[in-house]
């Protein structure tokens, strides 16, 4: 059976499309960066999910992968677009001047090459290190450099008491500089000290363990009763390949190597069994972290997650209990190697229900009867590990036609080394004696390709402000007054916002061609963004050129296929006065109103880290929501049945008591 136009590409597809470029391509060393799918085009997919009635269903749509060639050791980039319908060759295309993702197995590469360079080794000698096994590096990306035309990487060293000891509790002051393509060390970094006397810090060796082999049984906590989550009679969803249905939700799941999960053709049966589209698209396109530490080397450290190492790339393969609790599906994700080989991600996507409290209730003080009925949702999620850091991406999908998005940042805190007399302030926190914790940022962006009940939307932006009236005036006579301002974009100029906590702002996405009967007002759904900081950063800046989407909590632009990451497609090392990315959307001023949109949401964390985050960071959680406003006839989730003293067992209550909802009468 042919595969859905948007599946991602199987291991069969992976060797087919290396096979036709090596044939090409055969006399040159390169590796394979990237092999993805291409997907096809918007207007051929509306016309394939019926939602544009104006043309006929595709009988075919073209089959198509993206691949991104690294010639060495010249580091000439390719990008080829193979038809695996055509089984050939459909455009060839030399990029100069930019780079693409850096992958794992580029980072492991470097780790390994560096570990036995004369100079780290040298280095490492004068803290005292002769075993380099005990060397742990982690590649970052440079960042900038005054070195161009190459493909480099910038390393932080560290120290390991044991194969599996916490390395960040033993940070160097070594950082070599790595060419990717050459395989070769550049050169040698030493941090300087500042306010030391001390030219360079002893290595900190006391461990600061988090695994519990290394804690000991008898210091885990004994007070601890299970928690068992059961389904038994399954599950509540259904799925066919790719796509899934649950509760009234329809949906296509995507993965690939950048974005890593990504939600297609989302939408939702109403109350009267009409299918009403809602979101075409909806992916994490880009993050930004950067660090504060305004000194060399520390102000290289502005990891763009996503596009210079890739959120597919870096998934886990998920453990059931651990990552995931209950009646769990999973779904693994097929990527390519150097070689252009496939290799498999088990378990990389997690999809199961949860319950989350009242979804509504209502007491009758009267007569006391009361109804309630417990909210579930949905959660389709990955978790990816960037060197130190752990990022949980979760969905969620809820039975009132809510989406979130939450990140659950975790993992450990990137450290770097102090010598005995040195202070972190007013950069960084003294996690632990010598180990300075930098703060930094971690801003992130979605993308949001709408289709609110059809392809041509518009964004409203609501302040919600007191009543110019004065106190006193007949139509605000005790001053109570206040109300919605609402200003709809017109272009491009215009559609770009900042949160306001004052004016109790917020957005909508709404479709001016569909009135709501009752509200007398356009359909639509309000953005919920409770984590609203942006760029910290300076205009002019490195980081806040190169990433000036996170300087805005809203950006709509005009839909457009080349438009996907909100930085630019080859982020790594990129120009800062390039200005890829939005700037180069917004350019040319462009309508967005009663047009087909895309909507990039930035949210996030500014983080000050605690000494309580080390040595492992409880989550810090954040995200946005998309909630339907005035697009239902009511509450959409009137028709979940009411829990019953069944499904919930307690410990303590009555076998006869009675269930949640009272003197219900169901």
């Amino acid at each position: 059976m042919a595969p859905h136009p948007l599946d991602n590409l199987t291991a069969e597809e992976l060797h087919r499309t290396a096979a036709i470029i090596r044939k090409e391509h055969g006399n040159v060393n390169f590796v394979f960066n990237t092999i993805t799918l291409k997907e096809p085009r918007r207007e051929e997919m509306m016309a394939y999910f019926g939602w544009d009635q104006s043309k006929p269903k595709p009988a075919a749509i073209e089959r198509e992968a993206l691949v991104i060639l690294i010639d060495r050791p010249s580091g000439q980039v390719h990008e080829v677009t193979v038809s695996l319908t055509k089984e050939a060759i459909t455009e060839w295309k030399k990029v100069q001047g930019q780079q693409p993702t850096v992958s794992i197995f580029e980072m492991i590469e470097a780790e390994e090459a560096m570990k036995v360079d004369e100079r780290v080794i040298e280095e490492c000698r004068k803290l005292g290190i002769t075993d380099m096994s005990t060397v742990f590096i982690d590649p970052w990306g440079i960042g900038h450099s005054d070195i161009k035309g190459k493909r480099l990487v910038q390393a932080i060293l560290y120290l390991r008491t044991s194969p599996d000891d916490n390395q960040y509790a033993h940070p160097l002051d070594i950082h070599p500089l790595y060419e990717v393509n050459e395989k070769k060390v550049l050169d040698v970094l030493v941090a300087e000290r500042r306010n030391s006397k001390y030219k360079r810090p002893t290595i900190p060796l006391a461990n600061h363990h988090f695994l519990p082999e290394h804690l000991g049984q008898e210091n885990l906590r004994k007070d601890l009763k299970p928690i068992q989550i059961i389904q038994p009679e399954g599950v509540s969803f259904t799925i066919r390949g790719q796509e899934l249905d649950w509760q009234k939700w329809n949906m296509h799941i995507g993965f690939n190597y950048r974005e890593g999960l990504v939600i297609n053709n989302l939408n939702y049966k109403d109350m009267d069994g009409t299918v009403r589209p809602l979101f075409y698209r909806i992916s994490l396109a880009e993050m930004v972290v950067p660090y504060a530490n305004p000194y060399e080397p520390y102000n290289h450290k502005m990891a763009f997650d996503v596009g210079e190492y890739g959120m597919g790339f870096l998934s886990n393969s998920l453990e059931l209990g651990c990552d995931c609790v209950g009646s769990i599906y999973y779904m693994d994700a097929i990527l390519n190697d150097l070689k252009g080989e496939p290799f498999v991600i088990p378990k990389a996507i997690c999809i199961h229900e949860e319950d989350t409290g009242l979804l509504f209730k209502h007491t009758d003080y009267r007569t006391g009867k009361a109804h309630s009925a417990r909210s579930r949702r949905l959660v389709i999620s990955h978790i990816v590990t960037a060197a130190n850091y752990d990022y949980g991406l979760y969905y969620y999908f809820y039975q009132d036609g809510t989406i979130q998005f939450e990140v659950k940042a975790t993992g450990e805190l990137n450290t770097q080394v102090l010598a005995l007399d040195e202070d972190a302030a007013p950069y960084g926190t003294i996690v632990a004696p010598q180990i300075d914790a930098q703060h930094h940022q971690h801003l992130f962006s979605l993308r949001v390709d709408p289709m609110i009940d059809g392809p041509n939307n518009s964004v409203a932006e609501i302040d919600v402000v007191p009543s110019e009236l004065p106190v006193g005036h007949p139509d605000n006579r005790i001053g109570n007054a206040f109300s919605p301002v609402t200003k709809i974009f017109n272009d491009t100029n215009e559609a770009q916002s900042v949160a306001s906590l004052e004016r109790h702002r917020s957005w909508k996405i709404i479709n001016e061609n569909k009135i709501h009967p009752y509200a007398k007002s356009p359909v639509g759904f309000k953005i919920i963004n409770p984590a609203p900081p942006t760029l910290l950063c300076k205009p002019g800046s490195i980081v806040y050129e190169r990433a000036r989407f996170a300087t805005k909590n809203l950006w709509v632009t005009r839909y457009d296929r080349e438009q996907r990451y909100p930085a630019g497609f080859h982020i790594y090392q990129s120009n800062p006065d390039d200005n890829l990315g939005i700037p180069q959307y917004i350019k040319e001023n462009k309508s967005v109103r009663n047009k087909d949109i895309v909507l990039w949401l930035t949210f996030g964390i500014t983080h000050i880290p605690r000494v309580e985050d080390f040595p492992v960071m409880p989550v810090e959680m954040c995200g946005v929501a998309l909630k339907p406003v005035n697009f239902f006839l009511g509450n959409p989730g009137i028709d979940i049945p009411p829990s019953n003293k069944l499904s919930t067992k307690s410990a303590y209550a009555p076998a006869d008591a009675n269930s949640c909802c009272g003197k219900n009468n169901l």
